[in-house]
């Protein structure tokens, strides 16, 4: 499995999502990503939300995701919980969480929580991708016992940030 990636992305506009589709489309036919997950709201009125979702994944796939996750919540709760407790609790946890969807994979709650944020005509897009392209690398960091001290990525936005930010530096040393 590649690693996985999480987007909360945010629109004024409908319309600004074709290209994005379009590129997410082109990318997951091309087998550079799989499309995880992609759930898409739309403040259509003051009292009505159009909610939509999409996947690549079919059920096998989704019982293989989920087959890999399950112990990485375990280690995770364990880690919190400590021993048997903790690693028992990570399936448990999923479990339970699993319970209280619908189909879109938010409550009916959640649902009108994200929607009370949104103005009439607002798009909110949540979207999980796997980087397959990256999956033979993250398999030989796994069999090499690397550990992650911090992982991210840099937009293009976050490099003009940097510039800004060592142009500072410099500015004050002078």
């Amino acid at each position: 499995m590649g690693p996985i990636q999480i987007f909360l992305l945010g629109f004024e506009d409908l319309r600004a999502i074709g290209g994005i589709a379009d590129e997410l489309t082109a990318s997951s036919d091309a087998g550079t990503i799989r499309i995880v997950d992609a759930r898409l709201l739309l403040k259509d009125s003051a009292d009505e939300v159009v909610a939509v979702s999409g996947s690549d994944l079919d059920d096998s796939e989704r019982e293989v995701l989920r087959a890999a996750a399950g112990p990485l919540l375990s280690l995770g709760a364990g880690s919190v919980l400590g021993g048997k407790d903790g690693a028992a609790s990570g399936p448990v946890l999923g479990a339970d969480a699993a319970l209280d969807i619908d189909e879109l994979g938010l409550s009916a709650a959640e649902i009108g929580e994200l929607a009370e944020e949104l103005a009439v005509g607002d798009v909110l897009l949540l979207l999980v991708i796997e980087n397959v392209w990256a999956a033979g690398l993250a398999n030989a960091l796994r069999k090499a016992d690397v550990v992650f001290a911090q992982q991210d990525y840099l937009s293009a936005g976050g490099l003009v940030a940097l510039g800004a930010l060592l142009g500072s530096e410099v500015a004050l040393d002078r």
